[in-house]
């Protein structure tokens, strides 16, 4: 049997095409100023890290829909995120609790888009991260 390459090229092209992205375990790699930021974020705001980290886990297309408004609006408060995206009650509880963190993740976000978007681009990339990469500084056993 006689194979072509032309019927290989067939056969892998469309393959490629639809390949997924590279891995998140290579994010950090990939991204490694952005990364060390988004852990000193996470140090410093291990409270809201969760809550963030929970919120993408439950609403991965939500956090993707704040992620790139920031990128996209770095003109606006994160005000004006808040009042066109009524009833995210998770996302309304990090407001209320945690609003300078909240903050805080936005300009980073803005300082490194693309990053942020290599994350964003994963459903629950986020969390992941919170799980696999900034572990130590945020989970912390809580009594309920």
């Amino acid at each position: 049997m006689r194979v072509t390459l032309t019927a290989i090229l067939a056969l892998a092209l469309p393959a490629l095409a639809v390949a997924e992205p590279a891995g998140l375990e290579h994010w950090n790699e990939n991204h490694p100023q952005a990364a060390a930021e988004l852990g000193n974020w996470v140090r410093n705001h291990p409270d809201a890290a969760a809550q963030f980290f929970e919120w993408d886990g439950q609403h991965p297309d939500r956090s993707k829909m704040f992620v790139t408004w920031a990128i996209q609006k770095p003109h606006q408060d994160i005000d004006a995120f808040v009042r066109n995206h009524p009833g995210w009650s998770e996302f309304d509880a990090i407001m209320e609790r945690h609003r300078p963190a909240a903050e805080s993740f936005t300009a980073w976000a803005r300082r490194h888009p693309q990053a942020a978007e290599a994350l964003m681009n994963h459903p629950k990339g986020l969390e992941w991260a919170g799980h696999h990469l900034y572990k130590e500084y945020w989970h912390l056993e809580r009594a309920d």
